[in-house]
């Protein structure tokens, strides 16, 4: 288990990412000057890039949101290089 930390702290590491979300954590954050928003609903994890609604995604579990690609990149590859500036759990 890992400390909360505050809304704009960086994740340190995949593990620390992923026990987030696994908890049900919601995270907004900036990458490349572009706002991402992920989510919760009752079954799946919803992913969008923030003022771009058709760009709304959902994923069935979390390997599947670390597949997905921002500007070319996994999810999973750059979890340490985002800036959250909310995050909760």
């Amino acid at each position: 288990m890992f400390m909360i930390k505050g809304n704009e702290d960086k994740f340190d590491n995949l593990e620390e990412f992923v026990d987030n979300i696994n908890r049900g954590g919601e995270i907004e954050f900036l990458f490349h000057e572009k706002k991402y928003s992920i989510t919760h609903t009752e079954d799946v994890i919803a992913f969008i890039e923030q003022n771009n609604e058709s760009a709304l995604m959902y994923f069935k579990n979390i390997d599947e949101l670390l597949k997905h690609k921002i500007d070319d990149q996994e999810i999973r590859n750059i979890v340490t290089e985002i800036q959250p500036f909310f995050r909760c759990f």
